[in-house]
C-alpha cells in the first residue's frame, strides 16, 4: 500500500510540474491590416472602395482562442458635389464641395488556431457587427447609412519573427466586407 500511494504522489508532483511547464505563449497581440476591397452596393455602383486599412486588439486566454477588437475604415474616392441655386430676380450662384467617401466598422471578432508553432500560426476568424458608411445625395444632405458587418476567415497565417518570435507579418484568404485577401503586420507581448 505505501508504494502505491508513493507511485501516485510522485506521478502526481510530476503531473503537476508538467501543467507548470513554461510553455509560452503571449496573451496580447496588436495588429494592422491593409486590403483592397469592395462593399456594398453604393460602393460597386460608385468608382468603389479603394482598400481598407484596420487596427485590431486581441486577447488570447488559451493557446488556440483569441478574442478581440478591431476598427475598420475603408477609403473610396472623392466624392464632388456641383449644384447652381437660382435666385428671385433670375441670378443664379454655382456651389461645389467634395468629400471622401468612408466606411468605419468597430466589430468584435474571434479566432481558432489549427497550428501554433514558434515561426507560424495557422488559423481561421469570424467578425461580425455594424458599419456606418457615409451617405450623400446631389446637395450634401445625408445621413450615415447603416450596413451590416461580416468577415469569415476561412485561412490566416502569421509568421512570426525576431529574437523572441512576437513580431509577426502574415495575411488572410476569407470572404466578406474585407474582400478575399489582406496582409497583416503586429506584435505580441
Amino acid at each position: 500500500m505505501k508504494r502505491i500511494i508513493f507511485i501516485t504522489v510522485i506521478l502526481f508532483s510530476t503531473l503537476a510540474l508538467y501543467a507548470q511547464e513554461n510553455n509560452d505563449f503571449y496573451k496580447h497581440e496588436l495588429r494592422t491590416s491593409l486590403g483592397p476591397s469592395k462593399i456594398s452596393k453604393a460602393w460597386l455602383q460608385d468608382e468603389g472602395c479603394k482598400g481598407y486599412f484596420s487596427i485590431a486588439y486581441f486577447y488570447r486566454p488559451v493557446k488556440y482562442f483569441w478574442v478581440g477588437a478591431n476598427f475598420i475604415n475603408f477609403l473610396g474616392d472623392k466624392i464632388y458635389y456641383r449644384w447652381r441655386e437660382y435666385s428671385v430676380d433670375g441670378s443664379f450662384s454655382d456651389f461645389s464641395k467634395s468629400k471622401m467617401k468612408y466606411c468605419a466598422v468597430i466589430t468584435p471578432e474571434i479566432r481558432f488556431s489549427f497550428l501554433n508553432r514558434e515561426a507560424v500560426i495557422l488559423y481561421g476568424a469570424f467578425s461580425g457587427g455594424i458599419a456606418m458608411e457615409n451617405g450623400y445625395d446631389d446637395k450634401w444632405e445625408k445621413y450615415p447609412n447603416i450596413l451590416p458587418y461580416i468577415q469569415l476567415t476561412f485561412l490566416g497565417v502569421s509568421g512570426n519573427f525576431g529574437a523572441k518570435k512576437n513580431i509577426f507579418l502574415g495575411g488572410e484568404l476569407g470572404i466578406g466586407m474585407k474582400g478575399l485577401i489582406s496582409m497583416h503586420g503586429g506584435y505580441r507581448f
